[in-house]
């Protein structure tokens, strides 16, 4: 049934040959363009051909084996992007809808494990058979290819086409297992020369041993993970001294298994940040989630 207040659409292009050229020029490739949608590179270019018959004009400048967009081509690009990404996003967004007690949730592996995990359960005791999967990846997530309701980011907050919401900012300091060395502790950012580092991912001794006014060893001990939990735990463990972010090693201070080293912390440019597709950010489940994120950010452990 037609809504009084909407006029019928005026003749619209065929939407096959539409997604064909916005991959397209979007990729900059006729052959990206065929792998992303899983059809033949001959396959796209008829259907960029069926588009521009359509409309009358050139959208690509054949270049040799690449293609160029004319000025048509770079106006509409942008508009087709716009549109279909908005009907993306609406339709997915829907699909969820047909589950409202499914989240899916991505961050960091590090975050995940030392952050969100000891606190989760606090938020599973509000939502009741929730559906809940947290997926922990170093990779910038698709949130809408992947079917991703939200995103916990460490960066700069900037990501184009998603709403981003401050969460928190975090800082590097030192830490170590209280019985370390029997409890001999290191008493001064010098003590750490001759011993045992340990570091995550994008926490690097030298720019820190750099901003306390020291040199490192001629060769330091220093033990690199891909993963900051594993840096932490191995710090747990006694096996050495951890340069690490605060928002990691918060629960392990608060348990006992680790205490702080000196007084000095440097804090990160990098925060992090709620991040959802506009669609997903109206769900409620997602709305109540980011209440429940925000809270804890101020809540003592």
């Amino acid at each position: 049934m037609r809504s009084a207040n909407r006029s019928a659409l005026p003749p619209l292009p065929p939407l096959g040959a539409l997604r064909a050229f916005e991959a397209a020029a979007r990729l900059g490739s006729l052959t990206a363009a065929a792998e992303e949608l899983s059809v033949t590179h001959g396959a796209v270019s008829q259907q960029v051909k069926t588009l521009e018959e359509w409309i009358g004009v050139a959208l690509f400048e054949r270049k040799g084996r690449g293609v160029a967009l004319t000025a048509a081509g770079a106006a509409l690009a942008e508009t087709a992007h716009d549109a279909l990404l908005s009907i993306a996003e609406r339709t997915a967004a829907l699909r969820r809808r047909t589950n409202p007690r499914r989240l899916t949730v991505t961050t960091m592996p590090s975050f995940a494990a030392r952050w969100l995990s000891p606190r989760i359960g606090r938020f599973l005791e509000r939502e009741l058979n929730i559906e809940l999967n947290i997926r922990s990846s170093e990779a910038l997530v698709d949130l809408l290819a992947e079917g991703v309701d939200v995103a916990i980011r460490f960066g700069g907050g900037c990501y184009p086409g998603l709403l981003s919401e401050f969460l928190m900012a975090d800082e590097l300091l030192v830490a170590v297992s209280p019985g370390f060395r029997g409890g001999d502790l290191p008493r001064a950012p010098a003590d750490l020369r001759d011993v045992q580092l340990l570091h995550g991912h994008g926490e690097d001794w030298p720019d820190w041993f750099a901003a306390e006014g020291l040199s490192l060893s001629a060769r330091p001990k220093m033990l690199s993970y891909n993963d900051s939990s594993l840096a932490l735990q191995a710090a747990v463990e006694g096996a050495g001294v951890v340069l690490t972010r605060r928002s990691l090693a918060i629960t392990d201070f608060a348990a006992g298994r680790l205490v702080q080293l000196f007084d000095r912390v440097r804090p990160l440019p990098s925060s992090y940040w709620i991040v959802t597709t506009p669609a997903s950010s109206e769900l409620p489940l997602v709305q109540r989630f980011r209440g429940w994120l925000l809270e804890e950010v101020r809540r003592p452990l």
